[in-house]
């Protein structure tokens, strides 16, 4: 039985990272992509319908992204979004969907960069209870 991998994906190029290094290093394992919107800020404008809404054209590119990276790896990989707080929304569907494995991608900040901006990474490590490798 194939391992499954959950990468959760927002288009930053430590994402893009992660996702390369899921598909070299598990190249047999069944690989989720999963991208989320953060709806915090953004005004009922953002989702006007599933088909012209903002959320969903950002959600869209992101996973085609994704889906492109993975072409270049020869390799097919599942597509899923939500909307929500990210860290909750990757730890949620981490445990709903039994993943066996997060690969997470970070920013590598420190100091108080860090203590701003937070860091979704060490959130994720910290409420997921499967194993998260974090790339930078």
């Amino acid at each position: 039985m194939n391992s499954h991998i959950l990468v959760p994906f927002d288009g930053s190029t430590p994402a893009r990272h992660a996702l390369e290094h899921t598909l070299e290093n598990f190249p047999e394992a069944d690989v989720t992509v999963l991208t989320v919107i953060d709806e915090t800020g953004y005004s009922s404008d953002y989702f006007p319908s599933e088909e012209n809404g903002r959320v969903f054209r950002i959600a869209t590119e992101r996973l085609e992204a994704a889906k492109s990276i993975a072409a270049e790896y020869g390799v097919s990989i599942h597509c899923a979004a939500e909307i929500g707080p990210t860290c909750q929304a990757i730890s949620e569907y981490a445990e709903e969907t039994d993943v066996d494995h997060v690969v997470i991608g970070t920013h590598g900040r420190t100091g108080i960069s860090r203590i701003i901006v937070g860091s979704v990474a060490e959130t994720v490590v910290r409420q997921t209870s499967a194993p998260v490798t974090t790339v930078k």
